[in-house]
């Protein structure tokens, strides 16, 4: 069982930035970004390099299987051993949560976390014939402070993040898998 561990992960894009580097050992990788300043309205004193530490961060051309196997299968490894286990994509609009958490319609290898996750978790359950599972997935977004349960057919369930459903206590027997896609708006200036 792990603690908290943080990933990143590099989105394609048709202008890749030239000013993020990222150098790591086999503990943990740093992402460096550095935002150049602009002397347009005068002297300006903000900070130009940024230094973030994370577990690893995966490059553009990262597999969602590379994705799944290193950030995802853990997680589920230790709901199958009796442990909670939370899946929690964070970033700005447009930064790939979606297609990181569900994955792509177009190819079966672009699938993501969601799928993979019930795919290993049923897999599990065939090799264990003789115990009895129960399985429940959440699949929520926060976004401006208010709750979406994502899996309601109706879309009009908007809640206070006080009010979305809690995790209880759980036995060895029953997995539950939460994702969250947690959205926000973040820009960089």
């Amino acid at each position: 069982m792990h603690g908290v561990t943080v990933f990143g992960r590099i989105k394609p894009s048709q202008r890749p930035y030239k000013g993020i580097e990222v150098d790591g050992d086999d503990d943990c990788d740093i992402l460096r970004l550095v935002v150049p300043r602009t002397e347009e309205a005068g002297p300006n004193h903000k900070k130009e390099n940024f230094k973030f530490k994370f577990q690893k961060v995966f490059p553009v051309e990262a597999t969602q299987s590379e994705i799944f196997d290193n950030v995802a299968k853990p997680v589920v490894d230790n709901v199958l051993s009796g442990y909670n286990g939370t899946i929690f994509a964070y970033g700005q609009t447009g930064s790939g949560k979606t297609f990181t958490i569900t994955g792509g319609a177009e190819r079966y290898e672009d699938r993501g976390i969601i799928p993979r996750t019930l795919e290993h978790l049923f897999e599990h359950y065939v090799q264990n014939p003789g115990t009895v599972f129960s399985t429940t997935v959440s699949y929520l977004e926060i976004y401006n402070e208010h709750g979406y349960d994502l899996l309601d057919p109706n879309h009009d369930n908007i809640r206070d993040i006080e009010d979305l459903p809690k995790v209880e206590s759980l036995n060895h027997m029953h997995t539950h898998l939460m994702f969250f896609l947690f959205v926000r708006r973040v820009f960089l200036h």
